[in-house]
């Protein structure tokens, strides 16, 4: 056992065993009644109160259509097997403890394409056939708004497809939507046209002509300079917003004005900000609860200087330095707290208003189960040390049920696995996993109290009920345990202290507060508190603290 030898010893003998202060209340639904008892969710899975209700707030989930839930058994997954999915992410009724408690659904493309993962988009103001039609959407819609699901769709507003009519169109040079994409003549000195990015030629010969094809020839890079161009992608956002979207997740935001396809001395970064900064405002104008977050794959200060059009960006590399952390067993001196401080930090000089949007991996790196060799008590771990960060979290699906995958992109974005083979009729089966057949499906998940899924759940309510957790700022304290990474999150309503013991050990540590906090969620049971004021974090664990939620 380690003992922190930090001077943070404070009274604390009685505070866990007086648990939550947090009064005992009703609720009611559909009349019935269940009581929610508070200090019952600190260890167990048990009802909450969950409080987060904005499209900005709380836990989003991110859903890739096609691999997720079949209804019409040709295993490709559908709008109506999502939506009949739909309980399984936030039945609506704070009194169950079946679902996951998600507050927000992301869906990956969801409109006609030509490939399997629909980021080269056939035309932007319909659905994929494939997943069924625009009435079966709606009806998914209005099926989420009744539980409380606010959901965002992928908008892929630097390139389309080679298939949209504005495309085609545009291969004339007398088009009138010519200049709706990046055509140069081979006799234009601005530009390279032997130019390679991430290992192809960024242009692509169509007779006389190139266009820009950034991520590859079947994508097309629009012309984002051309006011036209803007305006449509304004109408795209309305025509969906009108149907019930509750906001966008744009894919490669910070490459609509990627340097490489731009003329030599063109200025790139501002002409990005200045048409999220344009777009978004154009979006919050008719909805001001929207939620927009874009990919900004980059450093640091790059997310930051894009904040300040999005809003909200993806925090890359977050989920490397907790694999890292991890494995080593070995917190630093508090150096994750400290780095996340620092990042805030830097987004708060672009926009005071920011949305962090924290994930440990996406439909584009290899999963995190796989990462961890599939270990629980270290996917526990790593599932609390992104929740309880500041910001909205975003779970890649089927990472509460430890799903395993690893590149090619096919591979990590497989079948979700409800039941034992032959056991769900939903269950999609377009493609074959290489790496999940050993994986513990929904059903089993469903019957072990311990399972990760059923950890999610605990850890999602935790932090969807205080709005310290969901809402707050995040600032880092050293235990002075090299193990211990910990910080404080704030917010006018509620303060709360989270601790994560990053080791293979038990480790005491003294609290830097006094009995007005309340233990609200712990990883393990053996959380305990000491005669001497000290609290016990098992191996693994985490353990969040908080005051009462001030009126």
């Amino acid at each position: 056992m380690i003992t922190s030898t930090s001077g943070f010893r404070v009274r604390f003998g009685a505070v866990l065993a007086c648990f939550l202060i947090l009064p005992q209340f009703l609720l009611s639904c559909a009349g019935s009644s269940a009581r929610i008892d508070p200090e019952a969710a600190v260890y167990n899975l048990a009802p909450v109160a969950r409080a987060a209700s904005s499209p900005s707030e709380g836990v989003y989930y991110c859903v890739f259509v096609r691999s997720f839930a079949d209804s019409d058994g040709d295993g490709v997954g559908d709008f109506k097997g999502l939506t009949a999915k739909l309980d399984y992410l936030n039945d609506g009724k704070n009194e169950t403890v079946a679902d996951l408690g998600v507050t927000g659904i992301w869906l990956m493309p969801m409109f006609p394409s030509q490939s399997y993962h629909g980021y080269n988009v056939d035309d932007y103001y319909a659905v994929n056939p494939e997943y069924g039609s625009m009435e079966d959407f709606e009806t998914f819609l209005a099926e989420a708004d009744r539980r409380g699901i606010s959901v965002i769709i992928d908008m892929t507003c630097n390139h389309s497809s080679t298939y949209t009519d504005w495309f085609i169109s545009s291969r004339d040079p007398e088009s009138p939507y010519r200049d709706w994409y990046r055509w140069i003549s081979p006799d234009d000195s601005r530009y390279n046209l032997k130019q390679k990015i991430w290992g192809h030629n960024l242009w692509n010969k169509y007779k006389d002509s190139y266009y820009a094809g950034l991520f590859e020839s079947g994508m097309p890079d629009f012309n984002l300079a051309n006011p036209a161009v803007r305006e449509e992608f304004k109408k795209i956002t309305s025509f969906w917003m009108d149907k019930g979207v509750d906001g966008f997740r744009f894919d490669a935001a910070g490459h609509v004005f990627n340097a490489a396809k731009l003329a030599s001395g063109e200025e790139s970064q501002s002409q990005g900000v200045a048409f999220w900064k344009e777009l978004v405002g154009h979006i919050r104008a008719e909805n001001p609860e929207a939620y927009t977050v874009g990919e900004v794959w980059d450093s640091t200060g790059t997310r930051a200087v894009y904040m300040q059009g999005l809003g909200s960006t993806f925090h890359f590399d977050l989920g490397t330095r907790i694999v890292d952390m991890i494995r080593t067993g070995d917190g630093g001196r508090n150096n994750l707290a400290n780095t996340l401080f620092a990042d805030y930090e830097t987004y708060r000089e672009f926009n005071p208003d920011y949305v962090d949007a924290p994930f440990l991996t996406n439909h584009d790196q290899n999963r995190i189960s796989g990462m961890l060799k599939g270990d629980p008590a270290q996917l526990k771990l790593s599932a609390s040390l992104y929740l309880f960060a500041e910001g909205v979290p975003f779970i890649y699906y089927g990472e509460e049920i430890g799903l395993m995958g690893a590149k090619p992109d096919e591979q990590i974005r497989t079948p979700m696995l409800w039941n034992d083979p032959g056991k769900d009729r939903l269950q999609t089966s377009w493609i074959e996993s290489k790496y999940n057949r050993n994986t513990i499906p929904v059903a089993r998940q469903n019957r072990d109290k311990d399972s990760l899924l059923n950890y999610y759940r605990r850890a999602v309510r935790a932090k969807t009920a205080h709005p310290a957790l969901y809402r707050g700022r995040l600032s880092p304290f050293d235990t002075g345990i090299s193990s211990i990474v910990s910080w404080k999150m704030s917010d006018s309503a509620q303060t709360a202290y989270v601790f994560h013991n990053v080791s293979s050990e038990s480790v005491a540590l003294s609290l830097p507060f006094g009995p007005e906090y309340s233990l609200v969620f712990a990883t393990y049971a053996e959380t305990r508190a000491n005669p001497d004021g000290t609290i016990t974090l098992p191996p693994r664990g985490s353990a969040v603290f908080a005051d009462s939620v001030k009126e």
